[in-house]
């Protein structure tokens, strides 16, 4: 059954003004007539104001947005410095990206034929089943460049949903999906003038993409769901094109929903092309739970450690692939604990930006086949990496020859620096580290533990 309903409008709103009211999409309705200035307005087959896909108040599964979204990741740039822990920068030819102060964005720049700039966040941001995911995106293409592709949006080489400006300069929403493999990427293109909600490109929303605009995402997956992609203009969603997908098509219309935030410029001719990318979130509607799988290891036997000396005693890291894909999930550290039979010694827990930062004497072992990550037990030196927890274990002053653990809790770091991710690439991962130094003239033998969990 058709809903209805009757809307006041002001006093300068004549019968010729019907644009004012008949916004395609605007809140899924559209006007039936004036009279004795009230609009009588009637719900498009689309959705009305409680239900739908044009109606911005509801989520991607249709629930009442009245809950605080729950933040999966937000990046700013506002102090103008590189955050290498957070995002990955991938440059081709002579793609550059600066980091600008002032104007709180990154600038990616692009001149010659195949040079790139991409900026991607480390985080591959979990996607909870029966959960709306939400994501913003504030940016300015510029003007458009012939031969010059820029892009922003939540995807990577293989996933994801972004709006792009092509090499022509039309504007385009598009769905990546590495559905038929690595190798054979599908991408639904949808351009501007099809949009099928609103085009923006006349009425009271005429897109601009010279200046900052708020690009804005929605979807259910579960393989199968609604994807809506538009802009947030004076504070309100509008949403310019829904991609429908079930009773529609076959397979999953994107193959992985854990995707990071990415923005990038590629050229395909030599021009001199620029673009800005402000400030992105993602987040996730109707509640969230990091349900990752739960692994530990430990020491195999003590390490012996001499006088002053520091010793990497336990690391981990993900694996490269699974099953021939890209290891796209993260890790948490839950726990780890040290332990001395002699002597007080200083532990910490250390975050490595790469392998190149740890030295091993062995190879690195799978934890089992259902894990995501690796371990090494025979590290003898580091370089580099981030201090996430320190402190002080003392010896056993009762009983000197007794192991005496104690425990580093994990308990409440949940900031942007307590994970680790792959690469760009998916070959060469971070690294968590249990590190022991001995504070004694006398050495004594060490040994630790860790606990995580893995999310994907």
């Amino acid at each position: 059954m058709t809903q209805h309903k009757i809307v006041k409008i002001p006093d300068w709103v004549t019968p010729e003004s019907e644009e004012y009211l008949n916004q395609i999409g605007k809140d899924g309705w559209e006007l039936v007539h004036l009279y004795n200035q009230h609009a009588y307005m009637k719900a498009r087959e689309a959705g009305t104001l409680t239900s739908g896909s044009l109606n911005t108040t509801v989520d991607a599964f249709g629930r009442n947005r009245t809950s605080e979204p729950f933040t999966l990741g937000d990046y700013k740039h506002i102090y103008g410095r590189e955050e290498s822990d957070t995002f990955i920068n991938k440059l081709s030819g002579n793609g550059s990206i600066t980091n600008n102060r002032d104007l709180s964005s990154v600038t990616l720049s692009a001149l010659a034929s195949g040079s790139s700039a991409i900026h991607q966040s480390r985080m591959y941001h979990h996607y909870m089943p029966g959960k709306s995911q939400f994501i913003l995106s504030s940016f300015v293409f510029g003007a458009a460049v012939s031969g010059s592709t820029k892009r922003t949006g939540y995807f990577d080489d293989y996933n994801g949903i972004f709006l792009e400006q092509d090499a022509t300069g039309s504007l385009q929403f598009v769905i990546r999906s590495a559905t038929n493999g690595t190798g054979s990427i599908i991408e639904q293109r949808v351009k501007q003038e099809n949009w099928n909600v609103q085009t923006a490109l006349s009425g009271d929303f005429v897109l601009d993409v010279t200046k900052s605009q708020l690009f804005y995402i929605d979807f259910q997956w579960l393989a199968v769901g609604r994807v809506r992609c538009g802009f947030i203009q004076k504070g309100i969603g509008v949403i310019c094109h829904v991609f429908d997908h079930t009773n529609i098509t076959d397979v999953a219309y994107m193959q992985n929903p854990n995707l990071p935030i990415r923005c990038e410029i590629v050229n395909s001719v030599v021009a001199s092309s620029s673009m800005e990318q402000i400030c992105s979130t993602v987040m996730s509607e109707g509640g969230y739970s990091e349900a990752g799988r739960a692994f530990a290891v430990s020491s195999d036997n003590f390490r012996a450690l001499s006088s002053g000396s520091t010793l990497p005693v336990l690391a981990i890291r993900l694996k490269n692939n699974v099953n021939g894909l890209p290891n796209r999930s993260f890790v948490r550290v839950q726990d780890a604990s040290i332990f001395t039979d002699q002597q007080t010694i200083r532990y910490s827990l250390r975050k490595l930006p790469s392998g190149s930062a740890l030295t091993t004497a062995s190879a690195w072992t799978s934890v089992d086949e259902l894990s995501m990550v690796e371990y090494n037990t025979s590290a003898t030196a580091l370089s580099d990496g981030l201090s996430i927890l320190t402190g002080f274990v003392g010896a056993n002053s009762l009983n000197p020859t007794q192991a005496n653990p104690q425990s580093i809790s994990a308990t409440g770091v949940t900031n942007k620096q307590n994970f680790i991710a792959q690469n760009y690439d998916s070959t060469d991962s971070e690294i968590y580290v249990v590190v022991a130094k001995n504070m004694t003239a006398t050495s004594t033998n060490v040994g630790g533990s860790i606990r995580w969990s893995e999310i994907y």
